[in-house]
């Protein structure tokens, strides 16, 4: 698949038949006396069957885009997770793959394009044989890492926990992406992986070595092309997809917001100096004398931590999200799909505001109900994200047609859990 796309079709010239669009009445008589020539070179100049009547050109209206939706309730997902989360606890969590189960249906369910919801066809058992894998895998990395410790051979053990942590990134990718895709499908035609495990954990552990050499810098050519070559083996029936972004923008994205955050840690250092002098100015008047044995404190002092606390999460936690809002950028607007000889772009709609509005919600709802209103503030994200993205109008999804096999390994899928990686 090429990975620079080809340059769109220049649309055709709307003056393009103007001049036999022109009106046929009010013409001047000729002088022109008419010969067999004459008519020997008009025969020749006018092509045979030219239509006698004005030809319009009618302008091509713009072709909307295609927006997908989310239909999701919070308060039904909210006991779909209340749900899942008792049947947990009494299962000790053996009920984990169950719960996922009913958690992906509902969301997929919920989610339109082009009028289809979508479908997901994994079930509790599949993915329990893969979190019965998964609890050996960690068992036999964190086992071998707290022998070496006991064993007081600290290297081992260092090079056990993460050594295993590097053999099993690719392989959480790899299952995740294949069976979460291959038991998906819209319209009952089903998207698929066909990606090899063996390449992935090849640029893997090369990038992971290159990284370690240049102290993390090449890991943003790595991030870009373990997603190239992830996005490039998706298939959606017969559409192929790719992703074009360069590993050098994703480094100067990090880099520009390096150094906006040393620039606000500057900010917070200095207004760290200015409150501490206001904080024991208003010493002098909230200073209290605590007896039984207590220091003196200030309240003012109190007071100038507390909004110093809330300045630097202010100043921190917007720049954070900057930084994630061009990195979805980044993401959106590099990723295409083929079809019909054509390429179709994905864009993504969404301002710093919208982003800032919507997790200054979140914060909120999770701060003041301990956390319980996390389903909601998961609906909440889908439907602020689904109406934000467009993908081309010229993309047809009315002639996909099925290719995908069926695949029912969920091995990946849970380690992908246990690592907190999904599909984006």
């Amino acid at each position: 698949m090429p990975e620079n796309l080809p340059e769109e079709e220049k649309p055709l010239n709307p003056n393009l038949g103007e001049e036999s669009s022109q009106p046929i009445e009010n013409i001047e008589p000729s002088d022109e006396i008419i010969t067999a020539d004459n008519l020997m070179e008009e025969s020749t100049s006018i092509p045979p069957n030219q239509p006698t009547e004005p030809v319009s050109v009618v302008a091509k209206l713009p072709i909307k885009p295609w927006i997908p939706s989310f239909h999701g309730e919070g308060s039904k997902y909210f006991v779909i997770r209340l749900i899942n989360a008792l049947l947990q606890v009494v299962t000790f969590n053996f009920y984990y793959p169950w719960a996922k189960a009913a958690k992906l249906d509902y969301l997929y369910e919920q989610t339109e394009f082009a009028g289809s919801r979508f479908k997901f066809h994994g079930s509790g058992k599949e993915m329990f044989i893969g979190y019965l894998k998964m609890l050996f895998i960690v068992a036999v990395i964190y086992g071998g890492f707290y022998w070496a410790n006991a064993e007081q051979k600290a290297i081992l053990g260092f090079l056990i926990l993460y050594g295993g942590l590097i053999l099993v990134y690719p392989l959480a990718i790899h299952g995740t992406v294949k069976y979460r895709l291959s038991r998906t499908s819209w319209r009952g035609i089903f998207f698929g992986y066909r990606g090899e495990l063996g390449e992935l954990f090849a640029k893997f552990f090369i990038g992971i070595l290159l990284s370690v050499v240049t102290f993390s810098i090449y890991w943003s050519w790595v991030q870009v092309d373990l997603r190239k070559y992830v996005t490039q083996r998706i298939r959606f029936g017969d559409v192929e997809f790719d992703f074009t972004g360069k590993g050098l923008d994703l480094f100067l994205i990090k880099l520009k917001y390096m150094a906006f955050f040393f620039i606000g840690y500057l900010v917070c250092f200095f207004i760290i100096l200015v409150l501490a002098g206001i904080g024991f100015g208003l010493g002098t008047i909230f200073s209290v004398d605590m007896k039984g044995g207590f220091r003196e404190f200030s309240a003012g002092i109190i007071v100038g931590v507390i909004i110093l606390y809330l300045l630097i999460i202010a100043i921190m936690g917007t720049i954070a999200l900057m930084r994630q809002r061009e990195i979805f950028q980044f993401y959106a607007d590099h990723t295409f799909a083929w079809q019909n000889e054509k390429w179709h772009g994905v864009k993504l709609n969404m301002t710093f505001g919208d982003l800032f509005r919507l997790s200054v919600g979140n914060m909120f709802l999770l701060i003041f109900t301990l956390g319980i209103a996390t389903p909601y503030v998961e609906v909440r994200n889908l439907h602020f994200i689904m109406p934000r993205l467009e993908i081309d109008g010229t993309f047809d999804p009315d002639i996909l047609t099925q290719t995908e096999s069926d695949y029912r390994d969920a091995t990946g899928e849970d380690v992908g859990d246990w690592l907190d990686i999904d599909l984006a």
